[in-house]
């Protein structure tokens, strides 16, 4: 009986309309590889292409792309296929082709295997497999400690940067959190102004403590969790009063996590910490390297359990890093952490 030959390894690639998107193509033409759909981020729809259509989703990272968080984050959460993430700047050429066809392959591979690990570093590019959604909690009924109070002070303020892959990973650290950790958090992450309200609700749902988007006027209090705006700069004032306010927002994403880290480590110096989760790019690590500068505790996510570790890799390579885990061990070490401050005071 005659081999019967190799199907062609199908493709869906996302990428810009430009000279490095078509090049993209036509190297992994040229391996043989079928491109079943040739798309910019914002034309694609998750629900376009299934298991029966294509192996491999190929997201290719340039400037335009990397910019569209939210579109980003959706395909995380909907596609049923795995996702390449390329973000390798070096210059197209025949080998570099090959190596990306490799690790094409090397995905569709094991494709089909449900996992509860976000992603898995190949080389310059970071692989996502579809997974089951895995914070199943049902949503909580909060009775918190602070019930009928109207302000109380934290023993530690946390704030929680995270980017491409963050609300998976947030999700997950806030429900491993208890109702009674007497630590205030901030979120800053970095999403589109008609999702702030939204991802507030889904972390509420999840969270034993409460989340809920940031007001102005309003102290950062312990047992609560407040999310950072996108079209408004976060400032604290010296007792953590929060303002918002009509000022522009520096650097290319929203909100700035470098910029709410300086604040809380100008606030709350030495009771201030961090932790880096997953993210593209490298936002956090000089307000990581602030909240260490005032004798703060900088944690960050560990790059295997991370959507995309650019982010946390960029504060561990600041060297101010004390601390690397999933979002689970996050949570359970902040746990520890706090018990032992609040012990100490």
């Amino acid at each position: 009986m005659a081999d019967v030959p190799p199907r062609q390894l199908r493709v869906a690639l996302i990428a810009a309309r430009d000279t490095q998107g078509g090049q993209i193509r036509k190297l992994l033409e040229a391996g043989d590889v079928q491109v079943i759909l040739d798309q910019a981020i914002g034309d694609y729809r998750p629900e376009q292409v299934g298991t029966e259509d294509v192996d491999v989703l190929l997201v290719n990272l340039d400037e335009a792309t990397s910019r569209d968080m939210d579109r980003l984050e959706a395909l995380v959460e909907q596609s049923v296929v795995p996702i390449l993430f390329n973000e390798d700047a070096q210059p197209i050429d025949n080998g570099w082709g090959r190596r990306l066809i490799a690790k094409l392959e090397d995905l569709a591979g094991v494709h089909g295997s449900r996992t509860q690990v976000a992603s898995t570093e190949v080389g310059t590019a970071t692989a996502v497999l579809p997974r089951e959604d895995v914070v199943t909690r049902p949503a909580l009924h909060k009775v918190s400690p602070d019930s009928g109070a109207v302000d109380i002070p934290p023993v530690m303020v946390w704030v929680l940067g995270a980017s491409l892959g963050g609300p998976q990973a947030l999700k997950l650290f806030f429900s491993h959190l208890p109702s009674d950790i007497p630590a205030g958090f901030i979120v800053a992450q970095h999403i589109g102004r008609p999702f702030v309200s939204l991802l507030a609700g889904q972390l509420d749902r999840v969270a034993a403590l409460r989340v809920m988007p940031a007001e102005a006027g309003r102290r950062v209090r312990a047992y609560e969790a407040v999310l950072v705006p996108v079209d408004h700069r976060f400032v604290l004032t010296d007792d953590g009063v929060m303002d918002l306010r009509d000022e522009p927002i520096r650097g290319p994403y929203r909100p700035c996590i470098d910029d709410v880290m300086e604040e809380a480590a100008r606030c709350y110096g030495k009771k201030a910490g961090a932790i880096v989760f997953s993210g593209l790019g490298e936002d956090g690590a000089v307000g990581a390297e602030g909240i260490s500068r005032v004798g703060g505790v900088v944690w960050a996510q560990t790059a295997d359990s991370c959507v995309m570790s650019s982010m946390p890799d960029a504060v561990r390579g600041r060297g101010v890093v004390t601390y690397s885990g999933t979002p689970e061990e996050l949570a359970r070490r902040l746990v520890e952490h706090v018990e032992m401050q609040a012990a100490a005071h």
